[in-house]
């Protein structure tokens, strides 16, 4: 670990843990070594599910297009109706998800 850290001056310190500098320097020259020795990496199922998840969410599209355009019907011909109670309750439970409702 840093030793010591001294001024405020815009230059980082200078001061790294030496074992964290040798476990750098070791996983590098693993790195090095396992790419040109043929290894084969192996993947768990999890990972393997996780991958066709990762896969599967990005073909999904950012916006849904519809749902849009029916809130922006809604809007523009006056049919849209904010319920402020519904909000207030979605806004409270958030809220004690996150732990922020301590009487605050």
């Amino acid at each position: 670990m840093v030793s010591e850290i001294k001024g405020t001056g815009t230059h980082a310190p200078q001061t790294v843990d030496t074992t964290v500098r040798n476990k750098v320097e070791r996983t590098a020259t693993s790195n090095a070594t396992a790419a040109t020795s043929g290894d084969v990496v192996t993947l768990t199922d999890l990972a393997s599910r996780l991958q066709r998840l990762t896969d599967s969410v990005r073909d999904l599209p950012v916006v849904d297009q519809a749902r849009v355009a029916e809130l922006r019907d809604q809007i523009e011909s006056g049919r849209y109706q904010v319920e402020d109670g519904e909000i207030a309750d979605k806004v409270a439970a958030f809220e004690a998800q996150l732990g922020l409702r301590d009487g605050r």
